[in-house]
């Protein structure tokens, strides 16, 4: 009897151990998340080198517009204070297109090209999830800050590049008169984003989260290669354009634990 009742005792706090065990948070959370928002872009700071290229009364300079964000992420989350994740997304398609004047007064055209910007982001986000003075209770769930930065490469995929308006003749030495049409080019760039937002997770089984993001693909230069009045394709090499993509966003993101 005695033997039965040590026993039972052992086995009792055994179970009592492992219970107490696995209702311990995990120190670390899969997830997987969707997101989406619009991005705006800033000024694309065209230079064009003068000559080939025409001054024009207008300039170069002009924006490329406002276009939706689509994304997915797959993340960790330690300890409920850091997102580690990796971020696929597409920002398309940025349009730029600039009407001009020359300054000379050889006429007027439009100068444009389109661009795609598809970045991949390894990114760090802190939360303030479990800091007590930087969490509310709402509902069943916690309302809380978050700021991250994340650094990967775009794409950056120029096509549409072209001039229309242009005479087929013209001065734009040392070459002879051009316009573009058609251009195809890809740049690989070094590009970098920080946030800042809220996020609000119910019962640790999904969040969702809202705020600003700085995105930075750094700069660029146009096609090298442009289309002179008797078809034949010239390398204008030094004399492409150059050029940034920066833009200001809005984003909301769904995450769900797995």
């Amino acid at each position: 009897m005695k033997l039965f009742l040590a026993t039972l005792s052992l086995f009792a706090i055994t179970a009592s151990g492992h219970a107490a065990c696995c209702c311990q948070p995990k120190d670390y959370s899969f997830y997987a998340k969707i997101d989406s928002g619009i991005s705006c872009s800033e000024s694309a700071n065209v230079v064009a080198p003068s000559p080939p290229w025409n001054p024009a009364i207008q300039g170069y300079n002009a924006k490329l517009g406002n276009r939706p964000i689509a994304g997915l992420s797959i993340g960790c989350e330690w300890r409920r204070i850091v997102d580690l994740e990796v971020n696929f997304s597409n920002r398309s398609v940025f349009k730029y297109r600039k009407f001009q004047t020359a300054v000379n007064g050889s006429g007027s055209y439009t100068r444009q090209f389109d661009l795609n910007v598809t970045p991949v982001l390894f990114s760090a986000n802190l939360l303030g999830r479990d800091i007590s003075c930087l969490n509310w209770d709402i509902g069943c769930g916690k309302i809380y800050p978050m700021i991250g930065a994340g650094l990967g490469v775009s794409n950056l995929l120029i096509t549409n590049y072209r001039t229309t308006g242009l005479p087929p003749s013209g001065d734009s030495s040392p070459y002879a008169s051009f316009s573009a049409e058609n251009q195809y080019t890809l740049h690989k760039n070094f590009t970098y984003t920080v946030l800042a937002g809220i996020e609000y997770c119910y019962k640790d089984s999904w969040a969702i989260g809202t705020g600003y993001r700085l995105f930075n693909a750094g700069h660029f230069k146009g096609p090298r290669y442009q289309r002179v009045a008797d078809g034949s394709a010239v390398d204008v090499a030094g004399d492409a354009w150059k050029m940034r993509f920066r833009a200001n966003e809005w984003f909301i993101e769904f995450k769900i634990f797995i």
